[in-house]
């Protein structure tokens, strides 16, 4: 006979295939930590994510062209490979924007300030820098910009993504 007692039964092989799937998917692998730039890059995407799925109708998205140098550095390179990516993803950049503060916070930065006012107003849909180290070394300070640039329903592009830093 057979019996239907649930209390004989093991089901521990059920939860095999849960912890394989949270391992490899990487939203629960215990001990390992995620590398910040991979962590920023995410978070980064996931921001724009809305922004990237309403298309404009009536025009190409209008981007501002970031650079940040040291007092006295050249940004006419570093702004002409902005120009090139934008018109490669099919934007237009609007404003070109440079700060020679170095490694300053983006608070203190006045170009990225009349930038975050630019997108705030709608005068852009987004700002396109070449590398994070633009708007922020610091993790929290460059966090604090994105979430920034998402409320208002804009998007945050760089050239080199920052789990490539």
């Amino acid at each position: 006979m057979r019996s239907t007692s649930s209390a004989a039964r093991d089901t521990s092989w059920m939860d095999r295939g849960n912890e394989f799937t949270r391992f490899s998917s990487g939203s629960g692998a215990p001990g390992i930590p995620i590398a910040p730039g991979l962590r920023l890059k995410r978070l980064r995407d996931e921001l724009n994510s809305p922004v990237f799925a309403h298309r404009p109708r009536a025009r190409t998205r209008r981007v501002v062209a970031y650079v940040r140098t040291l007092k006295g550095g050249d940004p006419a390179p570093l702004f002409q490979v902005l120009e090139d990516e934008a018109s490669v993803r099919g934007w237009q950049v609007g404003h070109r924007l440079h700060d020679e503060t170095g490694p300053l916070a983006p608070q203190r930065s006045p170009r990225w300030l009349q930038a975050r006012k630019l997108m705030h107003e709608g005068f852009a849909d987004g700002v396109l820098v070449l590398d994070r180290s633009h708007i922020s070394d610091n993790d929290a300070e460059y966090e604090t910009e994105l979430n920034f640039v998402a409320d208002r329903h804009c998007f945050t592009a760089l050239v080199v993504p920052e789990a490539a830093t």
